[in-house]
């Protein structure tokens, strides 16, 4: 007689289904330490790397109301919101209050990584004199749309053409700032391209601030100014001060500077870049539909007096005012100052101003 022992072999043998379930477990015992061994090494790899290291982002930006669309993503922590969206780990940004010197030399200088240029023409021409060198400049995004208005206090000054050379108009540079090249845009329509320094020699250097003051008084002989809000509102509250017309009128609706950083900066951090372009999106859309927040935030972020809320929030209401990161004008201004000479390069775009993160902006 079989033992049971003899008994269970020959059913385990007769039996294939047993015996494939038998080998397959023998497999598995044979794979299953060398899996664990897998996990444990693995976890110990990732135990062992380092955490990733915060980035930290330099924007230096000034106490203007061009930029407020970056004072309201400092409030309102926007860039660290995009770019958390974009899982971009910690981001901490240092806003930087610029110095006297030009914003654009500190930033190259390494000082900031990215810079507001409060002034478009000016920006025209960083750009060109770097386009092609390894700190080339390029904007990221526009700011601000607002026009430069031209008031006086001389009663026989009514259209461009009464100016006379006992005239004096304020700019914040002779020559060089967007307000001195839009007269000159104005006089190369009234009188031809030949004769756009026409005003040259009737503009003189002041800061808004010293050109209000001077307006009021007629000091050094200033009797006309050509500036933008706030400061141009101001002149217009006084009785003896009158427009003789605006940027827009010359130029159409175009943006007053832009943000910008260098091509090392980008290259290194584009996807930042693009958060940082979303986020003046965002402020955007918060200026206009919340103009007396927005204002609020300003006349904080000022700490002045001499702006109040209720004032600000009608600039801001203003049809002519605009925030938005799409720029506006670059490419016209852009080819005045080559047709007189004032760049080496011709751009045939927008564009090309612009770093790729921004040409999905509907600029112009």
């Amino acid at each position: 007689m079989s033992s049971l022992i003899e008994m269970e072999e020959a059913a385990y043998t007769a039996n294939p289904m047993t015996r494939q379930t038998a080998t397959m477990g023998r497999r598995l015992g044979a794979v299953f330490p060398v899996l664990l061994l897998g996990v444990l090494l693995l976890g110990a790899l990732m135990a062992a790397r380092p955490a990733a290291a915060d980035t930290s982002l330099r924007i230096a930006r000034p106490v203007d109301l061009a930029a407020l669309a970056l004072i309201v993503a400092e409030h309102d922590h926007l860039i660290e919101k995009q770019a958390q969206a974009r899982h971009l780990g910690s981001v901490t940004v240092q806003w930087l209050l610029p110095g006297g010197g030009n914003p654009l030399d500190a930033m190259t200088a390494g000082a900031a990584d990215i810079v507001v240029a409060t002034d478009l023409a000016r920006f025209v021409a960083a750009w060109d004199a770097s386009a092609g060198t390894p700190q080339e400049i390029r904007g990221l995004a526009a700011l601000a749309r607002m026009p430069y208005t031209l008031v006086t206090r001389n009663p026989a000054i009514a259209t461009i053409r009464d100016f006379t050379q006992k005239d004096r108009i304020a700019v914040p540079a002779p020559k060089v700032s967007l307000p001195a090249v839009m007269l000159q845009m104005a006089a190369a329509q009234e009188w031809g391209l030949t004769r756009y320094d026409r005003f040259d020699g009737i503009t003189v250097a002041r800061s808004d601030g010293e050109a209000a003051a001077a307006l009021r008084t007629a000091k050094d002989g200033i009797d006309a100014d050509f500036a933008r809000l706030p400061y141009s509102d101001e002149e217009r509250g006084d009785p003896a001060v009158h427009r003789v017309m605006d940027s827009f009128d010359v130029a159409g609706p175009h943006s007053v500077g832009a943000l910008v950083t260098t091509a090392p900066f980008r290259d290194d951090n584009p996807q930042l870049c693009a958060a940082v372009i979303a986020a003046i999106d965002e402020a955007a859309v918060f200026i206009r539909q919340n103009p007396g927040a927005a204002a609020e935030i300003y006349v904080k972020a000022v700490g002045s007096g001499d702006l109040a809320v209720e004032e600000l929030t009608d600039m801001l209401a203003d049809p002519d005012m605009g925030f938005a990161a799409a720029p506006a004008g670059v490419l016209n201004l852009a080819r005045f100052l080559r047709q007189t000479g004032r760049l080496k390069h011709e751009p045939e775009s927008w564009r090309e101003l612009f770093f790729p993160e921004a040409h999905k902006l509907p600029g112009g």
